[in-house]
């Protein structure tokens, strides 16, 4: 594993074909955190990129699950953040550990924080300048400069200028 100018602790544990992982200058990755990067469930798409500048504080679970996690420039993750890019079908009639896989990943634009204990899920699109507060659950759309809370998230305020 080569990433001259990430730092990468070395109580991170990555899972999978680590060529998928693309980590730009000056990404900082804490641990003990976890970035699986495998295909399963019937997809096959799994890649993580971190753009520049990127901290990922320490228990993050980082899960491709066979599709793309996109995390922008100069993004905050708190600690214990988790991602996931895919769920597992739910379809009755058929045991869930079964089915496969459903889901487009995750995309997270530049200068987003996602504050301790968030779990971000499959499909959710972060848009640039966003802050997810603690303990937030996100799925779906999330507009540029939004400041959201809450299980499911929802927006409760913008950033502004000064």
């Amino acid at each position: 594993m080569a990433f001259p100018n990430a730092l990468v602790s070395s109580d991170v544990r990555i899972t999978g074909d680590v060529s998928r992982l693309v980590l730009a200058d000056g990404v900082s990755i804490f641990g003990p955190s976890v970035i699986v990067l495998l295909d399963g469930g019937g997809l096959s798409g799994s890649r993580l990129e971190v753009g520049e500048g990127t901290f990922i504080g320490e228990f993050a679970n980082l899960r491709t699950a066979g599709a793309p996690i996109t995390i922008g420039a100069r993004c905050l993750l708190g600690q214990g953040v988790t991602i996931v890019g895919t769920n597992h079908g739910t379809r009755l009639g058929t045991p869930i550990v079964d089915q496969e896989w459903v889901g487009s990943g995750v995309e997270i634009g530049d200068d987003v924080w996602i504050a301790s204990n968030s779990i971000i899920v499959a499909g959710a699109r972060i848009a640039s300048g966003a802050v997810i507060a603690a303990n937030s659950v996100v799925r779906g759309e999330v507009p540029e400069n939004a400041i959201m809370a809450g299980s499911p998230a929802r927006q409760v305020g913008e950033r502004r200028p000064g």
